[in-house]
């Protein structure tokens, strides 16, 4: 099936920014981990897919030159991104290769300035050193290509093939290096490894192993297309004999533009071009899948989420518990080997005493009306206290005395004599009103 030009074109939109947008998302953790070969490979992926986005968005459908001080940046950033990419892979392996050799974990805040440091220089300091030497390199101001927008003018001469084209391979071929003393160091000392990662919670062996694929998959690249790019270039291309600056930088200040018609009848064009805009947003979807559908980062979009929700006062009960999936992950997992179960101990529960039950007779009855506990103190009943125990008293059952002759009740009725009320004499009952 073949895909028409516009089509094509508004994919490369549509990814561009999606890749600036996802290769973000995970470096706020990567910052907070003092781990600046990830936090340079955000920036340079991030960045030049942001530049291509706005590129292919101004120069959709012409060629126009309508910001040359912008050309200017953005062609010379291409640069720096072309190798800042390859150089952030290097100082990922090269921090992989220091994890594997380390015998603490424990390092002092001015240990991990000076690493930060050293990383930063040798993150930023080869493209900066690259773009210069672009000078030696360049043909004229800078290209316009329709679709594509501002590129960088380098004729295929054979230093441009050393200084620029060449220089991915020898930035891959050290990250190889690092990578083979790596692996050579895990095997050797794989069970002190994984007791430093024990030990330390910022330093486990998922995030260790997401780096060393990291750095795998670009050395895996970044070698075999550095050198198809090489090759590409002295065959397909003709080579430029250079004969000083000169003759290099002769009608420097010419703009060459180039339609999409042009653009597709040229294969070299064509292949540079979608190589340049396809090779940064498979780094950018590349670095997400490895670090951005994470168990961490999962609990940092809910924290997002929440502060999100909680500043436009809605409710975040939700967001605070797991997922169905999480919960039957963890529910259908199997224990641990060194697990203990719980052993449940059933306590004795307290013994009351039944309730007190006191049977008194007529006897006890005193002759002023007194009802007289008549026995002895316990434990539980003082001198003056009539509350008796039950394990005191001996209940003898004994029938009920008859009652003396004296105790006979008088039910002679009584005539009270009530007053008449105090009415008007009109409605007594034997009145008669005459009206």
């Amino acid at each position: 099936m073949v895909v028409s030009w516009v089509t094509y074109h508004n994919v490369v939109i549509a990814f561009s920014f999606i890749g600036f947008v996802l290769v973000n998302i995970p470096l706020c953790w990567h910052l907070e981990a003092w781990n600046m070969g990830c936090v340079l490979y955000i920036f340079w992926a991030g960045s030049q897919c942001l530049i291509q986005f706005v590129n292919a968005v101004i120069w959709k459908n012409n060629v126009i030159n309508w910001a040359p001080v912008w050309c200017d940046i953005t062609s010379r950033w291409l640069i720096a991104s072309s190798v800042g990419i390859p150089t952030a892979s290097l100082l990922i392996s090269k921090r992989i290769y220091h994890i594997a050799n380390i015998t603490t974990v424990q390092s002092s805040r001015a240990d991990r300035r000076r690493m930060v440091l050293i990383d930063t220089s040798i993150g930023l300091g080869i493209p900066i050193v690259q773009v210069a030497l672009y000078w030696f390199i360049q043909g004229h101001r800078f290209d316009i290509i329709e679709g594509f927008g501002c590129i960088f003018a380098i004729p295929n001469t054979i230093l441009s093939s050393f200084l620029f084209y060449a220089t991915p391979i020898y930035i891959g071929l050290v990250s190889a290096v690092y990578a083979a003393l790596t692996i050579r160091a895990f095997y050797k000392r794989h069970k002190q490894i994984r007791e430093l990662m024990s030990a330390n919670s910022s330093l486990k062996f998922n995030r260790y192993f997401r780096l060393m694929v990291l750095a795998g998959i670009e050395i895996c690249l970044t070698i075999p297309l550095g050198i198809w790019t090489l090759v590409s270039n002295a065959t397909q291309v003709p080579i430029y004999q250079w004969e000083g600056l000169a003759n290099l930088h002769y009608g420097f200040s010419a703009v060459d533009q180039i339609p999409a018609i042009i653009e597709q009848s040229d294969p070299s064009i064509l292949s540079q071009v979608a190589f340049n805009q396809w090779s940064v947003i498979s780094c950018a979807l590349l670095f997400f899948a490895l670090f951005g559908v994470t168990g961490e980062a999962q609990k940092h979009y809910r924290v997002a989420c929440e502060s999100v929700m909680r500043r436009l006062g809605l409710n975040t009960v939700s967001f605070g518990r797991l997922a169905f999936w999480t919960r039957l992950r963890r529910r259908n997992k199997p224990p641990p080997a060194d697990a203990i179960i719980p052993t449940f101990i059933q306590r004795p529960k307290p013994e009351f005493p039944p309730p007190i039950s006191i049977s008194l007779s007529l006897d006890d009855v005193g002759p002023d009306g007194n009802v007289k506990a008549t026995y002895p103190p316990s434990s539980h009943s003082g001198d003056s206290s009539t509350y008796v125990s039950h394990l005191d008293v001996k209940v003898t059952e004994k029938p009920l005395p008859p009652l003396p002759p004296s105790a006979s009740l008088d039910v002679t009725p009584v005539v009270i004599a009530r007053p008449l009320p105090d009415v008007p004499w009109s409605v007594s009952r034997d009145s008669i009103e005459i009206v």
